[in-house]
């Protein structure tokens, strides 16, 4: 028997032994030597040494809980050794019970051991065998799989097995199913039952057949007539239902079996039945809703409740101070002594909430506030999971064991500042950790994020003593509710200038500079310098299924960092030179093993032939000029996703700024068939153009039609607008009508406008992606074009809302602080304005505020709030870009909006 064990956290080896050594039990009682026993995160694989690999089949997974893990590994173990079938199983218990979270992808959810059937005549063979070791035993539905009997631990689908991973059409690892035409096909993990039309399912699972249409209406209890979907999760649905007994709205909580299970017995099931207990003790009092009833269906536990009439809080307070400015004095602190109130309500009936969010908060067409969602309410001191909300936690229930006594009414405290702080400015309190921990005063942090968030906002300087009050780290020294109410009562009858809070705070030049430096220096430390590296900077979440050559979370987007950076800065640039050169170097041998089907320029080719000319500009380096010259050449001018991230407009977008680099037309005219085949491809309308992506292009964005920057109009426009010439006439006519789809499509709210991801979109967004920022890119480029005042006017109010999201935003370029950045900065240098630079030093105090500690360097976290990553949209990279062009200006990476230098080395 030989064994490989790599990537064990020591935290986690200890548990990791617990599984691993049952099944080497069973290899030792029924197979001795010949299989291997190997481990990658978050998964140990078992295999005979002499088994063949299949591409693709049917597939079997076995669920399990934390409580019956063991018992249903050892047996079904027993059965794949005695088959002599590989299998796969969560390595450890903390795995396992990720697999169960209530916020896990449904495709994914239960999936506790994967077995790999030899064939499909084994597979059904092995399915009985399973089905009879562990019937009986607790686990919870497989959503993306069809149960192989009633009640079954043992669920089936059609996927892959050991199909090479190769990057696809998105420039993401995926590892497609192979058609009988031999086409390849998306291995979907949906949370339903749906294998491909050609694979004849050799099971028969004694349930009725797989439904193909939507039922006209589904009735729950004999007496709820569903209406709608509000939204569905791994641990079940919620929906808005009709009761037929009292024709009243409710809305139902459902919570299936098994899913968050722990390893003293309880599920989300148990958390619905205290949510209806807690209904039950403060419904009554106006504290939150009404329990309508609490019944089971099949397996499944639903409450429902009283459906309470008004807007969550966390969009209340911006929809109520943008409509009303006047009275918004009023109505703010009424809602915050309405906060204080529902809390002490709470607090005296002897519980304390846990998770206090502006999300759990319903606030009235009357101004009343309710709370919602009270399953985390515990007596403090009494045996719970661990639950928080980042950012309304205090430290103390960050820290605390994922199993152990609830915090006292102290957390609540603090989650009220943090709910409070929310409120008045609309600031997420989120605050990553330091490394090592302790490198600062919380206290200190905290007080740093509020002044930020208000400054310039009278009500919220009001509050802010109050707010730092509740949010101390230690909890003896944190406000009481008394102190609040006195606080509340001074601050009604005193008064105070409430209509005017100054100036909001800039990031000065010495903060920009360290900052931008410490951000640069840790770019470097963190490299990885082996030659043979997966990836050269640590990438965290989607991320590691992204190509790590690419700009969005691979090398290209640092590449082009670190070029910026030699030709502006003059500290390190031995270190910066240094570190650019290897980085290159590791992105040409990378780029000779694995072919990249997308051209796109954050996901595809087209990025990285950028990122390699760059670090060839900035390096003097023949060779990479040539290696960025040639993969430019080479660049598809024709295909089916015509957005900036993955297709053709970002492709079109890296010719232009190759052809304004080296002067050579033949880039010039590739970048003109690009432009005509979207031009071509438009879909029309009278007065609008839209670019959907095929439904049938092989990828997770066919069917999409889009609005912003990424995937649609606002990029596309971008592209076609910097491609217009004389002679060509019909780009700048297709990108004026670009312009004003999207003018007809932004939602005003004052000043401010707003764009919805997609037509017939309802939640208004603001950044690069979609939104705001991304479309407000364009239209300004649009108005410098053409001078039309109405590019102009709606550019001001895209601005508007950039700024106004400022306290809420992310630190991301993708949708965040430093995309939203980028786009103040094309407005001051387009429009001559430095207001808008001003501005441009607000978002990045948010992002200083934001910042934590690595090792004493001061760093931006990533698009998570946490970790430190280094994409360029999603993490360090572009961050540290806002921060050198707002430190030293210059034009914006990956435009093509000004004629850059020639080299003297530019390859032909």
């Amino acid at each position: 028997m030989s064994t490989s064990t790599t990537g064990v956290d020591e935290r986690v080896s200890a548990d990791l032994h617990v599984l691993e050594d049952l099944v080497r039990a069973v290899l030792q009682r029924f197979a001795g030597d010949g299989w291997d026993v190997r481990h990658r995160a978050p998964w140990t694989y078992v295999a005979p040494q002499d088994a063949g690999a299949r591409d693709q089949g049917w597939k079997l997974h076995v669920s399990a809980t934390p409580l019956s893990a063991p018992v249903v590994l050892a047996r079904a173990a027993e059965v794949l050794v005695r088959r002599r079938c590989p299998f796969k199983f969560a390595a450890t218990f903390d795995e396992l019970t990720g697999l169960l979270s209530r916020n896990v992808q449904r495709g994914s959810v239960g999936k506790f051991i994967t077995v790999y059937p030899p064939d499909d005549e084994a597979a059904t063979a092995i399915a009985e065998d399973l089905h009879r070791a562990t019937y009986g035993l607790p686990g919870p539905p497989v959503l993306s799989d069809r149960a192989y009997r009633p009640g079954s631990l043992v669920h089936y689908r059609y996927g892959v097995f050991s199909a090479r991973s190769v990057l696809d059409n998105d420039g993401l690892y995926s590892s497609p199913l192979t058609a009988p035409d031999g086409t390849g096909v998306v291995d979907r993990r949906n949370a339903w039952y749906s294998p491909p039309e050609w694979a004849v399912c050799p099971f028969e699972s004694g349930q009725a057949p797989v439904r193909t249409t939507a039922p006209e209406a589904v009735v729950l209890d004999g007496r709820f007539v569903v209406r709608q979907a509000i939204r569905h999760g791994a641990k079940g649905g919620v929906f808005l239902a009709e009761d037929r007994l009292s024709g009243a709205q409710v809305v139902i909580k459902q919570a299936r079996p098994h899913i968050s299970a722990t390893l003293q017995g309880q599920d989300e099931r148990d958390r619905l039945r205290h949510e209806a207990y807690m209904l039950d003790l403060l419904g009554p009092v106006g504290v939150t809703s009404r329990k309508v009833s609490l019944f089971t269906q099949g397996d499944n536990l639903f409450l429902a409740q009283e459906h309470l009439e008004g807007t969550v809080l966390t969009d209340w307070a911006g929809e109520a101070k943008a409509a009303d400015p006047d009275g918004w004095q009023d109505a703010a602190l009424t809602a915050v002594r309405a906060l204080a109130g529902l809390v002490g309500a709470v607090h005296e009936r002897g519980f304390v909430l846990r998770d206090l969010t502006p999300n759990n908060v319903i606030v009235g067409p009357d101004g009343s506030c309710r709370l919602v969602d009270l399953e985390m309410a515990a007596v403090p001191g009494t045996p719970v999971t661990k639950a928080y909300t980042a950012g309304y936690a205090p430290p103390e229930q960050v820290r605390g064991p994922m199993y152990g006594p609830a915090a006292g009414t102290e957390a609540d405290l603090y989650a009220l500042g943090a709910t409070v702080l929310h409120l008045a400015t609309e600031c997420r309190p989120l605050l990553g950790s330091d490394e090592p921990p302790a490198s600062r005063s919380w206290d200190a942090r905290v007080r740093r994020l509020v002044e930020v968030a208000s400054e310039g906002d009278a009500v919220a300087l009001a509050l802010q003593p109050m707010i730092l009050g509740l949010m101390y780290e230690d909890p003896a020294r944190r406000w009481d509710l008394p102190r609040v109410a006195t606080f509340l009562d001074d601050l009604a009858t005193t008064p105070r200038p409430l209509t005017d809070g100054g100036v909001v705070r800039r990031l000065v030049v010495a903060d920009q500079e360290r900052l931008l430096g410490d951000g640069i220096v840790h770019t470097l430390r963190s490299m990885d310098r082996d030659p043979e590296a997966r990836r050269l900077w640590p990438v965290s979440g989607f991320g590691e299924t992204a190509d790590p050559c690419a700009v969005q979370y691979g090398s290209a987007g640092v590449l082009a960092l670190l070029a910026s950076v030699l030709a502006t800065r003059e500290d390190g640039r031995d270190d910066v030179e240094a570190a650019l050169r290897d980085a290159a170097a590791w992105t040409l041998r990378r780029l000779e093993s694995e072919a990249r089907p997308s051209p796109g320029l954050y996901f595809g080719r087209a990025g990285i032939a950028w990122g390699l000319y760059e670090a060839g500009r900035a390096l003097g380096d023949d060779v990479l000029l040539k290696a960025g010259t040639d993969l430019a050449l080479n660049l598809p001018r024709s295909w089916p996703n015509p957005d900036v991230c993955h297709g053709l407009a970002g492709t079109g977008l890296a010719l232009l700024h190759f052809w304004r680099a080296t002067g050579e037309e033949r880039f010039r005219a590739r970048a003109e068939r690009c432009a005509d085949a979207l031009v071509a491809g438009a879909e029309r309308t009278p007065g609008t153009v839209l670019w959907p992506i095929p439904e049938r292009f092989p990828s997770a964005l066919a069917g999409a039609v889009h609005y912003g920057f990424a995937h649609g109009v606002a990029g596309i426009g971008t592209f076609l607008l910097s491609a217009a010439a004389p002679g060509h006439d019909e780009y700048l006519e297709t990108a004026l009508l670009a312009g004003h789809t999207l003018l007809a499509a932004a939602q005003q709210a004052g000043a401010a406008a707003w764009w919805p991801e997609f037509p017939g979109g309802a939640v208004r967004m603001a950044h690069w992606c979609s939104g705001s920022s991304g479309v407000g890119t364009f239209l300004v480029r649009l108005h410098s074009a053409t001078g039309e005042p109405a590019f102009l006017e709606a550019a001001k109010a895209a601005a508007v809302a950039v700024r106004s999201s400022r306290l809420s935003s992310g630190t991301a370029a993708c949708h965040g602080l430093a995309g939203d950045g980028q786009f103040l900065l094309d407005m001051a240098d387009l429009l001559g304005d430095g207001d808008y630079r001003a501005h441009a030093a607000e978002l990045a105090a948010c992002l200083e505020a934001r910042a934590v500690l690595r090792d004493g360097l001061l760093v931006v976290p990533d698009e998570n709030g946490g970790t430190v990553s280094f994409g360029w949209n999603t993490g360090l990279a572009g961050v540290l870009d806002f921060l050198l062009r707002l430190r030293h200006g210059g034009p914006r990476t990956w435009t093509a909006d000004v004629p850059a230098r020639v080299p003297a080395s530019a390859a032909s």
